[in-house]
């Protein structure tokens, strides 16, 4: 699934578990945009968070593993706690990047059930995060 706000482009997969789209990830992944905006002139292009959230409104129970960068923002559903993060973005690169050209040299053995990846649009994050345009 694809869409668009003002500031980003949003893919996401279907979720293995239940064979939708999930509207508890693209909830999170809005709300990641926002806070990346948030951060303001913080939001240098080293300006990273990570963590995790239970997916509350998942009727799966998924946890979410996310990495957000101010020109893109990846949410890993139902991951294990122990896969290396980098495992999880080689993953995405496969499945996201469209000149991506190489297998991960380590296949992940439990990929996870849903992704989503949120590229900020050239020009408009730095509108946002100056306060002019909301996500």
């Amino acid at each position: 699934m694809i869409w668009k706000t003002r500031t980003h482009e949003f893919s996401a997969t279907v979720c293995q578990r239940t064979g939708k789209p999930c509207p508890a990830l693209a909830q999170m992944a809005r709300a990641l945009t926002r806070a990346v905006a948030s951060a303001g002139p913080a939001a240098t292009p080293q300006f990273a968070i990570e963590g995790s959230s239970e997916l509350a409104h998942c009727p799966e129970g998924c946890m979410a593993r996310f990495h957000a960068r101010p020109d893109k923002i990846r949410v890993f559903c139902g991951t294990n706690e122990e896969t290396p993060g980098d495992r999880l973005e080689d993953y995405a690169d496969m499945m996201f990047c469209a000149e991506f050209r190489a297998l991960p040299s380590a296949i992940l053995s439990d990929p996870p059930c849903a992704m989503l990846e949120a590229s900020a649009i050239a020009g408009r994050q730095v509108a946002a995060q100056a306060g002019h345009l909301s996500a």
